[in-house]
């Protein structure tokens, strides 16, 4: 029975993933088959990946805090509101974060959303492709300008299609599934009700457009699959709780460590529960 482990993107609520991801690896657990994220998740997955704990934690508080990867005045002056581009490069060559290698303990997919069809395509991460695959899956629709390329196609933030990619992991055979997600329980998506704009923005890229209007339905449409999962399929869902108060955009590091810290509370409390399981 493969095991995998999902992680939601966020952006700046991914600090409570790195939270719980850097709790697995204090007590060495890495009891998966294939790891798959998007967006934030990807990069929060890289690094656990790889073993490199803290880093996630650090790019969070001491990178995407600034003013090079998040700007508004750089947006109105016609520049990236955040500069995904920046923050991986600058994050890797600071921090030397090392590439996923196909092969080692767990293999790491990162989805990232095609313009063309609108649908998340899924890659598995290398030491040639790692870069392009985070920086494209990071690509916030508007907050980042470009539509990076990859072996010829346009591809923005994964999350955008899939932001929860746990029926993808189902699709490729795990039927263990551990899901890090970054809103509390409960929590739903809102219909989008003022489509306009987008319908302005994208008008030439209809696919990209149609995903886009219906965010919300996939994501919901999700969050019944980890509430009702198939017979055959075990999920375990961590997630922070109400007081969670980290949002896409937060750049409050106070705020910022209590989400991690919470991370690594909710992170314990997963162990526990495994450790209940094979007593």
């Amino acid at each position: 029975m493969k095991r995998a482990l999902v992680v939601e993107g966020g952006a700046m609520r991914g600090v409570f993933a790195a939270g719980v991801l850097d709790k697995l690896m204090d007590e060495h657990y890495f009891a998966f088959d294939f790891a798959i994220g998007v967006s934030a998740g990807a990069t929060n997955l890289s690094t656990y990946v790889t073993h490199m704990q803290g880093l996630s934690k650090k790019i969070i508080l001491q990178y995407a805090t600034k003013r090079e990867f998040f700007s508004p005045l750089r947006f109105v002056q016609g520049g990236h509101m955040t500069d995904v581009h920046w923050l991986w490069h600058h994050s890797k060559q600071s921090l030397g974060i090392r590439a996923p290698h196909i092969g080692t303990d767990i293999d790491l997919f990162v989805g990232v959303t095609n313009v063309n069809s609108g649908l998340c395509e899924y890659f598995q991460a290398n030491e040639d492709n790692v870069d392009d695959l985070m920086v494209a899956s990071c690509a916030l629709p508007t907050a980042f300008r470009e539509q990076p390329v990859i072996d010829g196609r346009r591809y923005v933030d994964g999350g955008v299609a899939d932001a929860i990619p746990a029926r993808q992991a189902y699709a490729m055979g795990a039927r263990d599934i551990t899901v890090i997600l970054s809103q509390p329980p409960g929590f739903t998506k809102p219909e989008l009700k003022s489509p306009w704009l987008l319908e302005k923005m994208y008008r030439e890229q209809p696919e990209l457009l149609r995903t886009l209007i219906n965010r919300s339905k996939t994501y919901n449409e999700t969050l019944h699959f980890l509430t009702n999962p198939p017979a055959d399929c075990k999920i375990h869902i961590i997630a922070p709780d109400a007081s969670f108060s980290v949002k896409r955009l937060t750049m409050d590091k106070k705020k910022l460590l209590r989400g991690y810290a919470q991370g690594r509370r909710m992170g314990r409390r997963f162990l526990s529960g495994q450790m209940m399981d094979v007593a």
